[in-house]
């Protein structure tokens, strides 16, 4: 398990070499990428030129997401499906070994039963195209209100439904985000019960004290707090004990933090995932700045 940097899942943009700057800074080991933008990159120019900056670190890929809507209609998806063929082969020349998809919560297809097989179906063949680079498929559901709204059929908002559609994959890994957990009626025992080796990726995030978890919207996003409805400290502590290997990334809305900068909220979230790792018994490192403030200083003698 490795500290993360997701900037699309803290609402942040910049240029990729910024933003690698932020990573470094704040002791980040791992940081997502938008690879999608990179294959274009390299098509435009040259893989090495796209990647210089990344080859330039010691910092790895955590993971990247798919731009892909699950409930396209089968052309549009098809079409692409066949964008994941160049994409993979750019991921696994970055040696990334983690990609995450996000299902709908509800769809004006298909009812229920007939809309789980299709996404069964169609999780399942992106997985393979990723599989054949070594890159496992994480897949995450969506809680927030707002995405079930002028839908005709509800499909995945809740823990219930998306740990029964993940198990139905082999495939598959999980994504787990734990404000979509809890605003998806989620507990910590069913959480313990899913194993590290079939978690693919781990987003942290904390309902605002004032909102309801029936009412809340992916807006109602803050940095992860130690407790609250979910423990986060136990949620560490358990992917420790199951032996997880992947990134765990801080979220939160940047609706949340308005006025602020980015890199307050970089340091907001470098703070919070630390605080928590701690208390979990992970050893945590520490910022570069830090380091050069634990240099001795020794004055130059006078001539």
């Amino acid at each position: 398990m490795f500290k993360n940097f997701c900037p699309q899942a803290l609402g942040i943009n910049g240029r990729q070499s910024e933003l690698i700057e932020l990573a470094l800074t704040y002791a980040f080991r791992g940081m997502d990428i938008d690879m999608h933008d990179m294959l274009r990159r390299s098509q435009r120019s040259s893989f090495d030129d796209a990647a210089k900056y990344l080859k330039a670190t010691e910092i790895r890929i955590g993971s990247f997401t798919l731009a892909i809507d699950l409930d396209a209609d089968d052309d549009a998806f098809t079409a692409a499906v066949a964008t994941l063929h160049p994409l993979s082969e750019i991921a696994a020349q970055l040696e990334v070994d983690r990609a995450l998809v996000r299902v709908p919560a509800a769809t004006n297809r298909l009812p229920f039963n007939e809309f789980f097989d299709v996404q069964r179906t169609r999780i399942s063949q992106i997985a393979d195209v990723l599989g054949a680079r070594d890159i496992k498929l994480g897949v995450g559901f969506q809680a927030g209100k707002e995405h079930t709204e002028g839908k005709e059929f509800p499909f995945i908002s809740t823990v219930e439904t998306f740990r029964a559609l993940v198990d139905a994959i082999p495939s598959v890994g999980y994504l787990i985000d734990t404000w979509d957990w809890v605003v998806g009626d989620g507990a910590m025992d069913q959480l313990g019960e899913i194993p590290g080796e079939k978690i693919v990726a781990v987003r942290l995030g904390s309902l605002p004290e004032d909102v309801e978890a029936s009412a809340a919207t992916t807006s109602d996003r803050v940095l992860p707090a130690k407790d609250g409805i979910l423990d986060h400290v136990k949620v560490v502590a358990h992917l420790e004990e199951s032996a997880f290997a992947g990134p765990i990334s801080p979220t939160a809305s940047t609706s949340q933090y308005k006025g602020e900068t980015r890199e307050f909220l970089v340091q907001k979230a470098q703070e919070a995932i630390d605080d928590i790792s701690r208390d979990a018994g992970l050893t945590v490192a520490p910022l570069p700045m830090d380091l050069i403030e634990d240099i001795p200083y020794e004055p130059t003698p006078m001539m």
